[in-house]
């Protein structure tokens, strides 16, 4: 065990204890090229949460970032509610994707992950239709329903890795907490891990945030080097949270929706995807 080394960069001060071989590869990840302090925090529990290192041998006490000192500390309290859903997931490990009891768990788990991210209703269920209905529209072939559908169900699972805080936060994010945010994605894929009938939904989960130009994450993928079947969870995804009512702001009307869809198209979104989304999955 150790203490945080100074030579980690940003940091005013260092109480946090974890394994050494932890401080080793953070130590490393920041001298590889210049990283702010909530990029280095969020490698962190990356590790952690992946089980790159015991989580049974880390105690955290607290860390102070430039601009931040709440963030990080609430982001490990939020391990509780990881655990929690991730021995659910345990549960259903084994069954394939086909599988009815495993749809029903994630439909289960993804309810109470809304939840937490001040949506009122079943978002997750509600992209998980839509695109359902986008794939059919765009002729994907029927063996590829199931997956995709599955997918756009769980793309939120690594928001339970979020504290609710920030997640429900109505003002501007710190450097900090959009660093940990954009891991979303990631933690998500790293959770259904276990699950050897879900590595393409993992996939899908992981690169829902990427967008058309290049300007999403984690990646920074663009066009076509982001799989179509997570180019409709992410547009699927933009579309629902719009419409949807949350616990902080009411919906928007579903014209309104279409417009701000319409104005990304070609660069946010793929502009085929987008007209499909438009004159058949809405309709």
């Amino acid at each position: 065990m150790a203490t945080a080394p100074s030579s980690l960069p940003g940091f005013t001060e260092q109480n946090i204890v974890l394994p050494q071989r932890l401080w080793n590869r953070l130590e490393q990840y920041a001298d590889d090229t210049a990283r702010e302090p909530g990029e280095v925090v969020a490698e962190a529990l990356r590790l952690l949460f992946s089980g790159a290192v015991p989580t049974a041998a880390a105690s955290v006490s607290g860390v102070a970032a430039e601009d931040s000192e709440s963030a990080p500390i609430a982001a490990v309290a939020s391990a509780a509610n990881s655990g929690n859903v991730e021995m659910q997931l345990a549960d259903v490990t084994d069954e394939a994707v086909t599988s009815d009891k495993l749809f029903e768990r994630l439909c289960q788990v993804m309810e109470a992950v809304d939840k937490r991210d001040g949506f009122t209703g079943s978002h997750s269920r509600a992209v998980s239709e839509l695109a359902l209905a986008l794939a059919k529209a765009m002729d994907l072939p029927e063996p590829e329903h199931r997956e995709l559908e599955i997918a756009a169900l769980v793309h939120d699972l690594g928001k339970v890795r979020v504290p609710e805080e920030i997640l429900g936060k109505r003002g501007r994010l710190t450097a900090d907490e959009w660093a940990l945010v954009k891991q979303y994605p990631e933690f998500g894929a790293e959770m259904l891990a276990g699950h050897e009938g879900l590595q393409g939904v993992r996939q899908v989960v992981s690169a829902h945030q990427e967008r058309w130009d290049g300007s999403g994450y984690p990646n920074g993928h663009a066009g076509d080097d982001i799989a179509i079947a997570a180019q409709i969870v992410g547009l699927c995804d933009v579309y629902t949270v719009l419409t949807s009512e949350r616990s902080y702001r009411p919906a928007l009307a579903p014209d309104t929706a279409r417009r701000t869809i319409e104005s990304g198209a070609g660069r946010l979104w793929n502009p085929e995807l987008v007209r499909k989304l438009i004159d058949t999955a809405l309709k």
